[in-house]
């Protein structure tokens, strides 16, 4: 059945079951009214709950403390578990009910006298009672113990939920929703937890800024829990019976607006008219089951994602577990019944026991928001938080059992004094000890719990990532297209998956490969329907929301979901345009969805393609040039296309995308401008010398991040020489021979200089660094180049430069060096001002 079919079902639902849920409340206000008329006085609120911290039990005829809390007022005063009560206050009390009472109505902050036979003796125990911990149970130690671990695995849970969430907030609605329903739970959770964790370390609050703190504290825990009820119905609402009317998703948060402002009431005055903060409790359980049972009830009864049609996207609640839902609803059903008194609990139940139910449903009815969460989660990078989660958790238990179990071994085992060493020094020679060892076995741990909690998700980011280091091998644009496509819808486990990419040879041809493509085909004609604006934006779509960052008309989105797309990935590398489109199906396994995760290694894939494109149309590019016979030309692009510096470059960036991903997108956006600088000015003979020092800069910020600091940049440009035409790629070819051979070869690195000014009729650029020098120089002047000998050290790239130079101006005498020991290598290049103005 779909509620969205019928309407007026629908508002029917939504008004009754907020009417229904305040019938507790309402129930109160009733019964206040009648005891108001028949006695002719406004019945005045009870006074807060006085608490002694002690479990008194009948006991074959005697009461006897069955518990007394360790950080109680009790225990502090000296009263110990098994103590005879003898009598209260100088009275006598016959059953532990009465002595319940009888605390029940001290005010909080008395100090009353208990006299108990405690170790055969008459004792008497002067006892502050404190004020009841709402919604708390300190009566038995495993009830104690149960509520703060079941609270700390919830608020573990939570926060992991949120973690996960926070990245789609921006993205979809569906996501705020589920951010605020997990925001809303973990203000009960987290709040309960401290509050927990505060009695248990500190003890009860008495008054001053302890107690203030922990009613602040209570005042947001008892917000969260009534608000997110409220939150979890519309969340359900949303999704299965698709609720849009703003009048009826107000009625839903009525319940929570009442009762929360007698909430703030009963916290910051004491009560709100008869109603005291312990006397809602019943209310807000019975609003609590009421609307856990509606929310679970509503998806058993919606359709099940196995009658939604193929192809659509699952809502998120009607991806509930059926028999999760059934039983969460059963549980919230009985607990709705036995609150308001239809069901009654048995009469043999302890107040442990009662406690224990209460935080059972307090916990369970938390279940939902995972549940009615699970679809949006799936988005998010789940496997990569929860693994880490995971790790993390190992880690610090490991270390914390080491530190702890060594620090009890030396007080054990060894003598109380070694040699004159008290333990406290032996103790404190053991933790050093363990910090030397500790980043090594952190680091070993780190690697054995990542192979230990490795998922599917994570294998398939481990091949795409080796595929693309394997990436700059291939070269040729249809093998290429044809692997990557393979791997990646082997990986992902695709049902189909197409890539184009942009013929490296130029003009408007595709390059196109699939993976067992599935009808209706997106062939070329559908992609040029919606190349250019996803070409102009960048970003990917998606069919869902949680991931779509897209601004497609509803037409190309249209177009994109009766193809059976799914995710569609610009092939783009930093701030390159796309140079292809890598367009998915839906995966091969049921319910199974793509996540942050998937798009991530997708986007750094199509980094790597974007830039494979390039360097293939560098290729093309070469080529075209050797059939035009443009000899002079490609000797220079060769001269900087150096397999060494792109195979060094691409290392770098496989190492930096795990160690600083930032820096490794920085460092492919630099390796791009500068392929793109050489497509841009490859039949170029002159260029601004800005232009080239912006090259260099690119250059060497990627060397940069290779050697880190054993390279170090000095610039002195002349602003005034910005203009100057020099010849390409000449001043980029003397910085990459002074890296290469100057500092690279230097142990601890050097300093490079740039610097550029007017020497006479020249202008002077000159490339200074810090490294081993070149030897043939030592003792001598400036090294002239000369074509027809020239100096030994010169490689094919110095040799092109004084080629071209002596071509361009007729001179041999323009390309000098000077070396010294220990003082490193000057080169100098001089371009005459009179032919660089008739140049520009």
């Amino acid at each position: 059945m779909a509620f969205r079919d019928r309407p007026v079902a629908l508002r029917v639902f939504v008004v009754l079951v907020p009417l229904v849920s305040l019938l507790m409340l309402g129930r109160l206000v009733a019964d206040w009214w009648t005891i108001a008329r028949v006695t002719g006085e406004t019945p005045t609120a009870s006074a807060p709950r006085g608490f002694d911290w002690v479990q008194w039990q009948d006991r074959d005829g005697e009461i006897v403390a069955a518990y007394v809390y360790p950080g109680g007022t009790a225990y502090a005063a000296g009263l110990r578990e098994d103590a005879v009560l003898y009598q209260f206050e100088f009275q006598q009390f016959f059953s532990a009910e009465d002595v319940k009472r009888a605390v029940e109505g001290v005010t909080p902050g008395d100090v009353l006298v208990y006299d108990v036979v405690q170790d055969d003796q008459l004792q008497s125990f002067e006892i502050p009672i404190s004020r009841y911990p709402t919604f708390l149970y300190p009566l038995g130690s495993v009830l104690w113990q149960a509520s703060l671990w079941g609270f700390a695995l919830v608020a573990f849970l939570h926060l992991l939920g949120l973690v996960i969430v926070a990245p789609l907030v921006t993205r979809s609605r569906r996501a705020r929703r589920t951010f605020a329903l997990f925001a809303a739970a973990s203000l009960w959770v987290f709040g309960n937890l401290v509050r927990l964790l505060s009695l248990t370390f500190i003890g009860p609050p008495m008054g001053g800024a302890y107690a203030t703190f922990f009613q602040a504290v209570t005042l947001l825990a008892l917000g969260g829990w009534v608000l997110f009820p409220a939150l979890l119905l519309h969340h359900v609402l949303a999704d299965v019976a698709q609720l849009r009317a703003r009048v009826l998703a107000v009625a839903v948060y009525l319940p929570a607006v009442v009762l929360g402002s007698a909430v703030v009431g009963a916290v910051l005055w004491g009560s709100v008219g008869p109603l005291t903060l312990d006397a809602l409790i019943a209310p807000i359980l019975f609003y609590v089951c009421c609307y856990v049972a509606a929310a679970t009830g509503l998806t058993l009864v919606a359709r099940t994602p196995d009658e939604t049609p193929e192809g659509d996207a699952v809502p998120a609640s009607t991806a509930w577990s059926r028999a999760g839902s059934a039983g969460v609803f059963a549980l919230a059903l009985l607990g709705a019944l036995s609150v308001y008194g239809i069901v009654p609990l048995p009469g043999a139940v302890s107040d442990a026991g009662v406690g224990g139910l209460i935080v059972l449903i307090q916990l369970l009815s938390l279940a939902p928001v995972g549940l009615a969460s699970v679809a949006t989660l799936r988005y998010g990078r789940a496997d990569a938080v929860v693994t880490r989660a995971l790790v993390y958790v190992m880690l610090f238990g490991a270390a914390f059992f080491v530190v702890v179990g060594g620090l009890l071994l030396v007080e054990r085992v060894l003598p109380s004094d070694l040699g004159g060493w008290p333990h406290s020094v032996v103790a404190g020679v053991y933790v050093v000890l363990l910090m030397l060892l500790a980043e090594r076995g952190a680091r070993v741990l780190r690697r054995y719990a990542a192979k230990w909690f490795v998922t599917e998700r994570q294998r398939a980011r481990s091949r795409l990532r080796g595929f693309s280091e394997r990436v700059r091998l291939i070269l040729d644009a249809h093998r290429l297209a044809q692997e990557t496509v393979q791997t990646v819808g082997e990986a992902l486990d695709v049902r189909s998956a197409v890539l184009f990419l942009r013929d490296p040879a130029g003009g408007d041809a595709w390059v196109r490969a699939t993976y067992h493509p599935d009808p209706p085909y997106f062939t070329e004609a559908e992609l040029r329907k919606v190349w250019d604006r996803l070409q102009q934006a960048g970003t990917v779509w998606a069919r869902n929301a949680e991931l779509d960052e897209s601004n497609l008309s509803p037409e190309e989105d249209r177009l994109l979901q009766q193809h059976g797309v799914a995710l569609a990935v610009p092939v783009a590398g930093g701030a390159t345009e796309p140079a292809g489109l890598l367009v998915l199906g839906r995966k091969a396994r049921r319910r199974a969805v793509y996540n942050l995760e998937d798009v991530a290694i997708l986007r750094s894939l199509g980094g790597q393609l974007a830039l494979a494109v390039e360097r293939l149309a560098l290729i093309e590019r070469e080529k075209a040039l050797v059939r035009q016979s443009a000899e002079a030309q490609l000797a220079a692009l060769r001269a900087q296309i150096n397999p060494h510096f792109l195979f060094n470059t691409l290392n770098t960036i496989a190492a930096l995308i795990e160690q600083d991903p930032h820096e490794a997108e920085g460092t492919v956006e630099r390796l791009a401008r500068i392929f793109r600088y050489i497509l841009q000015t490859g039949s170029r003979t002159f260029v601004p010398l800005a232009d080239e020092a912006r090259l260099v800069e690119d250059y060497l910020a990627i060397e940069q991040a290779r050697f880190g600091d054993k390279l170090r940049i000095e610039h002195d440009w002349d602003p005034a020489l910005r203009d100057l035409p020099v010849p390409a790629f000449a001043v980029q070819t003397l910085v990459e021979n002074a890296v290469k051979h100057g500092i690279e070869r230097k142990r601890g690195g050097g300093t490079l200089t740039l610097a550029s000014r007017r020497n006479g009729d020249c202008a002077e650029v000159c490339v200074t660094d810090t490294g081993l020098g070149i030897p043939a120089l030592f003792g001598g002047g400036d090294g002239i180049a000369d074509l027809d000998a020239p100096p030994e050290f010169f490689g094919i790239g110095l040799q092109n430069v004084a080629a071209r130079l002596e071509q361009l101006y007729g001179r041999s005498d323009l390309l000098r060096f000077a070396s010294a020991p220990d003082a490193g290598t000057t080169a100098r290049l001089l371009i005459p001002l009179a032919e660089a103005a008739a140049e520009a």
